[in-house]
């Protein structure tokens, strides 16, 4: 025996009834009216998008590198942060990229995981300042020590290591949306707000999603520093670590996971987000994602980072190491920004007085 399916309006909840004049399904509660193949299309919509997102990633499987005389490499530690990073057994001294300590204990080089790939470094030390000192010339009140060029030359080339995931995703997201429409008249001012079920499913490929692979770094800043161009990705070679240093993973691919999952999901949503610009608010309700062929693989980026000290406090910054993109915080030096608004005062009580004096003779 089939089932009787019943409706509720979409609107309001309450049951509809069939119409038989206009063979459409009416809501007596708020008088809305909806044809019978709309409510099916909302039903299904309303399947694809809910339910449990699925994700399929591939198990990934560290390779350990081998020393193939490519360069000659050191391992570096840090006693104050306890950072651990490998680099060129030529480097002099050596300032710690994650905390600005200037005692670098140089070890013998022990090994680590061979990266799938690795993007050169674009900008040398040189074009990484000259993008820096560019970026805090943007920044009001800076304190001096921000441009002292000896401080800004302890600036580290480091390749910080990732985890890249490629999969095919398909996705359903339900909205909620609105259109408001404003008109006037001689005598009113009329807005008129229509409310809509919308309903976006498709497939979606991502390739080299990047997700942070050291606790050392802070995931906020290395998302920011985004996005690389992997057109430029290479084959890991050693030689590309000739005169930098070079991190060693330590949150593991499946520790990366959950991250990858939220980054491919929120990026889906956004996509169908921009077929939705037409409405004036749009709130997404419900939304289901699948991956597909998941595939993860270790790669080296390049980063420039300079930690600087102000008022008992670490203040760090990254440069993209290919595109000279800058992220990090300005502190506000008050003495500066007192003087400089007591200049203006000062200027502004001149003003004022040569204008009262022109009026009153």
């Amino acid at each position: 025996m089939d089932t009787i399916q019943n409706y509720k309006c979409p609107c309001c909840t309450a049951p509809l009834v069939f119409d038989a004049e206009t063979q459409n399904l009416i809501c007596e509660s708020c008088d809305n009216t909806f044809p019978l193949e709309t409510l099916r299309q909302m039903e299904e919509g309303n399947d694809a998008s809910g339910g449990t997102s699925k994700y399929d990633w591939e198990t990934y499987t560290p390779r350990d590198y081998e020393d193939t005389n490519e360069v000659t490499l050191s391992n570096y530690s840090c006693p104050s942060c306890g950072a651990e990073i490998s680099g060129d057994d030529t480097l002099g001294s050596t300032v710690c990229p994650y905390c600005g300590n200037s005692t670098i204990v140089k070890g013998q080089f022990e090994g680590t995981l061979k990266p799938d790939y690795i993007i050169p470094f674009k900008l040398n030390k040189k074009a990484a300042m000259e993008a820096f000192e560019g970026d805090f010339r943007n920044a009001p009140f800076l304190p001096d020590s921000f441009k002292n060029k000896k401080k800004i030359e302890e600036m580290a080339g480091v390749y910080v290591p990732f985890w890249m995931f490629d999969c095919d995703c398909d996705a359903a997201v339900s909205y909620n949306a609105e259109k408001v429409t404003a008109w006037s008249d001689a005598n009113y001012n009329y807005t008129k707000t229509d409310y809509f079920r919308l309903f976006r499913s498709g497939s979606v490929g991502f390739a080299n999603i990047p997700v942070d692979a050291s606790q050392k770094t802070d995931d906020a800043y290395m998302e920011a520093i985004e996005p690389y161009n992997y057109d430029d990705a290479a084959v890991f070679n050693g030689a590309y670590l000739s005169g930098y240093l070079a991190d060693k993973y330590d949150v593991s691919a499946e520790e990366s996971i959950d991250r990858a999952n939220e980054r491919v999901k929120n990026s889906t949503i956004e996509a169908f987000n921009d077929t939705t610009n037409r409405y004036t608010t749009v709130i997404p309700e419900n939304s289901r994602v699948s991956f597909s062929n998941g595939k993860i693989r270790y790669s080296l980026l390049p980063v420039w980072m300079l930690n600087i000290k102000y008022m008992d406090k670490m203040y760090k910054f990254m440069v993209n190491g290919q595109t000279g993109k800058v992220v990090g915080e300005y502190p506000v030096d008050n003495g500066k920004k007192w003087k400089y608004f007591g200049k203006i005062a000062g200027i502004g009580y001149i003003v004022a007085a040569v204008v009262a004096y022109m009026l009153l003779h």
